[in-house]
This record gives C-alpha cells, sequence and structure tokens, in this order.
C-alpha cells in the first residue's frame, strides 16, 4: 500500500536523514518484530517461560538485554494466551522500555510517571522496584486510565497510587518532592507510522508547534516536583526537534538541570541534535539519544536524562494545600489482624510476608506498600495498592491478585496441577477430581507458579478463576482454534 507523505513532513524527514528517509517510508504500516517482558513479581522467570512455550509460543532473547524477547512464531494472538492473561508477559516495543530503564527506578523511592496510561513503562517500573516505594501513576483520560488500572492489576503492582490530575499540577502540589519522574507525553507520533499511519493525515508543523507548548509546560512542572539531585527523564515516540530537543534546549536555559550521557548496550542510537536548520541547541544534548526505526527495527523515540542540580522557586504558599496521610494498617492490628492471620494459618504462610505490606479495610482487604504510610496525598486516588482477599464471615478468601503475590509463599493447601490438560481445565473453570482430603480454598500452581485458587469438596476442586472473553487453548492444535490468527495485535502503547 502507497502513503502519501505531505511535502512539509517530507521536508522534515530530509533534514533528518537525507536519502534515509525512503527507508523509513519503506516501514510505513509494517509491523515490527514484537518484543515482550517476563514479570518478575509472579515467580520464577523460567518456569514462566515455560508454560509460554508449552502454550506454542517460540521466542529468543535480545543480545544484551535483560529480560526482553522477540517472538518468532505465534500459533494464535498473544492477547489470547492464558500467560498474558495472567500477568506474567508484556507485550511493548523495546524503544518503549528504555525509558523506564534509564529512569532506573529503585526500590523504596517515590517515583511520578505524570503521563502513565496505559501502563507499559508504569508496570515495568513497578517491576524495578520490586513493589516497593510508591510509583504514582498519572493520566487524564478516562478510557485510558481504565487500561492503566487493568495493567497494574493483571501486573500484580500494590506501590501504585492511580491519579487523575493535569500533569501541569504537580509542580505546584507536589514541590520538589519525587526522587525521579518519568515524563512521556502527548507527542505527535512519527515514530510509530509502522503502526499508525493515519499520523500522516493529521500531522503537521502548526500541530507540533501546540504540543511542544503542552510538552514544555509538562516539563517545567516535573522539573518542580523534583526534588534536588533527583532525575527526569523525558521521551516522546516522535523524531520532530520541535518536541525533543527543543523542549531540553528550553528547560537547560530555565531551569537548575544538566543532561546526563544515557548509554543502552545491543541498540543502535544516534546522539540527540545540536542543530537542525537554522536552530542551534544545548550542546550538552549529545547526551540525549534518538532512535530511528531504520537502525534498530524499533519505534521512533527521543530519551534525555536531566539531574536537578539545585533547589527552584517554591510556589505560593497560598497554592499550597496540606497534604493528608492515609489510615494505613499493620498486620497486627484490627480490623485486620484476623483474616491475615486466618490466611497464614490456613495456608501455612509465615506472619513476616504479611507484616511487609499496609492494609486498608475497605469491601476487600487493600495490601500496598509500607512507604506508603509517609507518602503524602492530596485528593482521593482512584486506585491504589491491589487487592488480596475477600472478608468472611469465618476468615477470609483469597481473589486471585493477591494469590498470585502472597500465594507463592504458602505451603499447606496447594495443589500442583500435573499438566496441561487439567490447567487447560482448572483455567476454563471445569470442575477437576483431585486426590485431595482438605476442603476449602486451595491455592493452584502449575510448575510451581501460582495460577489461582479454587474450593476443594469432597475430591473436587471448583475452579475460582476469573471468567475469561474467550477460552483458553492449551492443548489443541492450531487448526482447532477458534481464530488461529497470524498476526499479533497491538498492545502496547
Amino acid at each position: 500500500m502507497t502513503f502519501q507523505v505531505s511535502s512539509d513532513l517530507d521536508k522534515l524527514f530530509q533534514e533528518l536523514l537525507g536519502e534515509e528517509k525512503q527507508l523509513l517510508y519503506q516501514q510505513i504500516g509494517t509491523k515490527l518484530p514484537h518484543t515482550f517482558r517476563f514479570n518478575p513479581l509472579k515467580g520464577n522467570l523460567q518456569a514462566q517461560m515455560e508454560l509460554f512455550a508449552e502454550q506454542g509460543f517460540r521466542f529468543e532473547p535480545l543480545n544484551h538485554l535483560e529480560n526482553i524477547y522477540r517472538i518468532t512464531y505465534q500459533p494464535y494472538p498473544i492477547g489470547k494466551s492464558l500467560s498474558h492473561f495472567l500477568g506474567h508477559i508484556y507485550v511493548q516495543d523495546i524503544s518503549s522500555m528504555i525509558p523506564a530503564l534509564v529512569l532506573d527506578p529503585r526500590p523504596g523511592e517515590w517515583i511520578l510517571d505524570m503521563s502513565a496510561a496505559p501502563g507499559s513503562k508504569t508496570t515495568l517500573m513497578g517491576s524495578l522496584m520490586n513493589n516497593r516505594g510508591v510509583l504514582l501513576a498519572n493520566d487524564i483520560v478516562p478510557k485510558r486510565l481504565r487500561a492503566l488500572g487493568n495493567n497494574i492489576d493483571r501486573w500484580g503492582l500494590c506501590n501504585v497510587v492511580v491519579q487523575r490530575w493535569y500533569g501541569e499540577q504537580f509542580g505546584n502540589v507536589y514541590f520538589e518532592t519525587f526522587d525521579r519522574i518519568l515524563l512521556d507525553p502527548a507527542c505527535s507520533g512519527l515514530g510509530t507510522l509502522h503502526k499508525n499511519p493515519e499520523v500522516l493525515g493529521w500531522w503537521s508543523p502548526e500541530h507540533c508547534i501546540r504540543l511542544a507548548a503542552s510538552q514544555r509546560n509538562l516539563l517545567t512542572s516535573a522539573l518542580k516536583a523534583l526534588r534536588p539531585g533527583g532525575v527526569v527523564v523525558y521521551s516522546t515516540c516522535t523524531l520532530t526537534p520541535e518536541e525533543n530537543e527543543a523542549v531540553i534546549d528550553f528547560a537547560l536555559k530555565e531551569f537548575p538541570v544538566e543532561v546526563e550521557a544515557i548509554e543502552v548496550k545491543g541498540i543502535s542510537t544516534r546522539p540527540g541534535l545540536t542543530r537542525f536548520g537554522d536552530r542551534e541547541f544545548h550542546p550538552d544534548l549529545t547526551h540525549s539519544i534518538r532512535l530511528y526505526p531504520i537502525n534498530s527495527l524499533t519505534e521512533g523515540f527521543f530519551i534525555a536524562r536531566l539531574r536537578k542540580t539545585g533547589e527552584m522557586k517554591p510556589p505560593k504558599p497560598e497554592k499550597r494545600k496540606p497534604p493528608r496521610h492515609l489510615n494505613f494498617i499493620t498486620a497486627r492490628k484490627s480490623p485486620v489482624k484476623k483474616y491475615l492471620d486466618y490466611l497464614s494459618q490456613h495456608f501455612a504462610i509465615p506472619a513476616e510476608v504479611f507484616r511487609n505490606w499496609r492494609y486498608l479495610m475497605q469491601k476487600s482487604i487493600i495490601f500496598c506498600s509500607p512507604e506508603m504510610d509517609s507518602f503524602p496525598f492530596y485528593g482521593a486516588p482512584m486506585q491504589l495498592g491491589l487487592t488480596l482477599a475477600t472478608p468472611m464471615t469465618h476468615g477470609a478468601k483469597f481473589n486471585t491478585a493477591g494469590s498470585h503475590i502472597i500465594g507463592q509463599h504458602a505451603q499447606k493447601n496447594v495443589i500442583e496441577l500435573t499438566d496441561l490438560e487439567v490447567l487447560e481445565k482448572f483455567v476454563n473453570r471445569e470442575p477437576l477430581d483431585i486426590g485431595v482430603d482438605s476442603t476449602g480454598q486451595m491455592i493452584v500452581k502449575y510448575k510451581g507458579l501460582v495460577i489461582g485458587y479454587g474450593v476443594a469438596d469432597k475430591g473436587k476442586l471448583k475452579s475460582q478463576f476469573p471468567k475469561g472473553e474467550w477460552p483458553f487453548y492449551l492443548t489443541r492444535s492450531v487448526n482447532e482454534l477458534d481464530d488461529p490468527a497470524q498476526n499479533i495485535e497491538q498492545l502496547d502503547d
């Protein structure tokens, strides 16, 4: 299919790439190889790989990039796989992973993901933080926020707070609060032409100018919200200097920041521009990086890492409201203690496992990272932590998300499924004959991985696995599938 490139856009690509622009044009509308990562929060990675391979998927590791793989064969769309449903894998372009890796968030830190939805970078940062610290994931679009919340739950993150604010609010409300901030703002998307050729229809220089004004405001807010010595990573999936180098050049002139060098092993990158047309940018922009699809078979991206070197002028006192701290409770306090004691005894989970977290009692028991104790909250979060269990008259009942994280420590009332056929029945909610004398709730595993939970009674196990939108096929051949599609649907952002 032939795509029409406007004269303005052709001129931009000519200045950026010269005759290499033809290689970029050839990629428009052509899907790049898909990459993904496994979930270190949900158990042994080797076991996750084996389960994914047993479903018929083939994949290969990418050199120099830890826990990043490329699909080489798929028997059906990856989004319909059990591994995707369980939150064992996240399909995401490599270039989209790099900003979070460059930010390098650490366990225990306070992190802001200012434009977080649909959650690709959020879930990666939560993994890097090992579910500790506080990760505030913000967005403003309701539909995207729903996707963000679903991905946080699926990935098993209990250190995330979801907020719906305009990004420009953070600089005043959370002035010099966060250790690290990721800003991946809305952009003109020229790095995604391989999957979004419709960008050609609405792209214009005027639109980029409007976006750049918003991006400067968001970066200003991010730098104000960052503590001195902290790091902001600014990234976009577009190629226009107006939205990339010009925005960082503005920050270098206006605020106490410096650009730090970025090293990405195994991926071909180009340095940021110091000149474009008749415009010159700060010489340190060579420390930023550009990724082009023609070099690395990734989306086009721009990434800059900024270190805040000094304090900034605080907002006026009337613009700052006092924070509130939520009433989290520990595992040793009522009303949550009796329910956690029940789960600890029923599953022989060491008590110290539950003491590692903080809790909120709502209709369900919510658990979250202990660092939320001291985190300042402004307004009511849309979502916080992860649902652990539902209180019952006599005890408590794990839900699937809680069992995936806490159930890994269970030493009693655990059923290990023996083969794919049995697993297929369980995840499709079919009753199973089991050789066990126990009754009540059981943690269900396969290859040591927690799959979910069921209820045992009279030698049968009633599956409590969440109902999917389609059956899970684990033992049938490709020809037996209802939809043996050959292309992976786009799951990343």
